[in-house]
């Protein structure tokens, strides 16, 4: 009897903090507080690093895209796609490598840019498959995700740059 009273207030539990608000990356940013020990400011140039080469990969990859869609190169689209959401997967990983902060802001800064680029690799591959399969509601779906991690990832990083 009672485990079927705590299944249902588990679950509403989690329905709750999923949806309560949450920051964006770039207030995690602005919170930040100034006095960061060494490792933690180190950790943070590191993480600010990775957000720059995101942020490279993708502009390098929009302009790629744009050159293709102008000679309708739709098989080397998917491919320079794939190898830039393994790209994003690289670093993803570099960012897991690096040192766990002691700042909570910082590592939540830290988790939620890794969330961003998980986002983004499911974007991609939504995307991928809208095109593969002939798809334009998964094609804007995932579209439309990209996009928005992009302008995250933008918005954080001329946050970043001061």
């Amino acid at each position: 009897m009672s485990q079927k009273i705590i299944l249902p207030f588990i679950i509403l539990t989690l329905l709750i903090g999923c949806s309560s608000p949450s920051r964006d990356a770039s207030d995690l940013y602005s919170t930040l507080d100034q006095n960061l020990s060494k490792k933690d400011q180190d950790i943070l140039e590191s993480l600010q690093s990775h957000v720059q080469k995101f942020t490279q990969l993708n502009k390098e990859l929009n302009m790629l895209l744009e050159e293709m869609k102008k000679e309708d190169e739709l098989e080397a689209a998917v491919e320079t796609m794939q190898i830039a959401n393994e790209e994003a997967m690289y670093i993803f990983n570099l960012i897991e490598l690096d040192d766990k902060p002691s700042n909570k802001s910082l590592y939540e800064l830290r988790v939620r840019i890794q969330a961003s680029i998980e986002r983004y690799m499911e974007g991609m591959n939504t995307l991928l498959q809208g095109i593969i399969n002939g798809d334009s509601n998964k094609t804007d779906e995932g579209y439309d995700q990209i996009k928005s991690i992009n302008k995250e990832f933008d918005q954080l990083l001329s946050y970043m740059e001061g």
